[in-house]
């Protein structure tokens, strides 16, 4: 009986050791990896930037149920800390799944123009903001900050360039936002309309998601001259107004940029590394 007693011991160390090495080997492997995944949250924006246990989420979409569905799939289930939330502007369709994010995770930063809103869902996110002993710091979305991951890859604020009007409209108050890794970058820009005439200078981006899921008031002739991306993401779901607009599907085609859409393929996804010297996409998830 002892012998055998033993040998069990011997073999459950055993497998202890190779399934702790295993997981060791992928921790360390997952802390390197980076991700942009523009996940599908219907007719709504979020996305996802993560690095190991490092998150930077910009917007959550309408709901909170399917944010966090689609969080699931990239935020290991012990981790319950997203490092940084960009709300590029107040509307509902960016906005509703931030509650149930904070009440589901520690959000350390939280990262806003200051812009508001008289909707209900904008009312319950400045409570759960608000709730608690372990509040999220709160930082000014302005041109010139800079947010970096521990192995690489920054996102800098674009736009606005100072403190919004107490008049500028919600959609022209968007965050815009550029996530460099490498020799890639994303640029993504809420719903701002008319982009050209807020960022006269916008430096050429290989991946735009496009503003305002397609809206044809957006991603114009000028600003695609601009920015001259090589791939467009669309985040859109079924909707009443239109988006995305065969206008702006004809112009992003007309400068050669390939195009994908959350509504399509689901959530959208690429791997960044230091051997590729940059960002791939690495597939699509329904």
């Amino acid at each position: 009986m002892g012998k055998l007693f033993f040998r069990f011991l011997f073999i459950i160390l055993i497998l202890s050791a190779f399934v702790g090495g295993v997981f060791s080997l992928w921790a360390w492997q997952n802390a390197r990896e980076t991700r942009v995944v523009f996940l599908d949250v219907e007719q709504g924006d979020a996305v996802l930037i993560s690095q190991g246990g490092n998150q930077i989420l910009i917007d959550g979409g309408r709901s909170g149920k399917l944010l966090l569905s689609r969080l699931s799939r990239y935020v290991p289930f012990w981790d319950r800390t997203i490092e940084t939330v960009v709300m590029t502007h107040p509307d509902a369709d960016h906005i509703g799944g931030l509650p149930d994010l904070i009440g589901n995770y520690r959000v350390r930063e939280f990262v806003s123009t200051g812009a508001v809103s008289s909707s209900e869902i904008f009312k319950l996110l400045q409570d759960r903001l608000n709730a608690g002993s372990d509040l999220p710091e709160r930082v000014d979305a302005k041109e010139g900050l800079s947010l970096s991951l521990p192995e690489g890859g920054v996102l800098r604020v674009l736009y606005p360039r100072g403190d919004l009007s107490d008049a500028t409209e919600s959609n022209e108050g968007s965050v815009v936002s550029r996530f460099s890794y490498g020799e890639t970058d994303f640029l993504s820009a809420g719903d701002l309309p008319r982009e050209e005439s807020f960022l006269p200078n916008v430096p050429e981006t290989e991946i735009l998601k496009l503003s305002h899921h397609g809206s044809k008031y957006s991603s114009s002739e000028k600003f695609l001259s601009l920015v001259r991306p090589k791939e467009a993401v669309i985040s859109v779901g079924k909707n009443s107004y239109g988006h995305p607009s065969p206008e702006v599907i004809s112009r992003v085609s007309s400068v050669g940029a390939s195009i994908r859409r959350t509504d399509m393929s689901g959530d959208i996804s690429y791997r960044c590394s230091t051997a590729l010297k940059g960002c791939v996409f690495s597939g699509s998830t329904r």
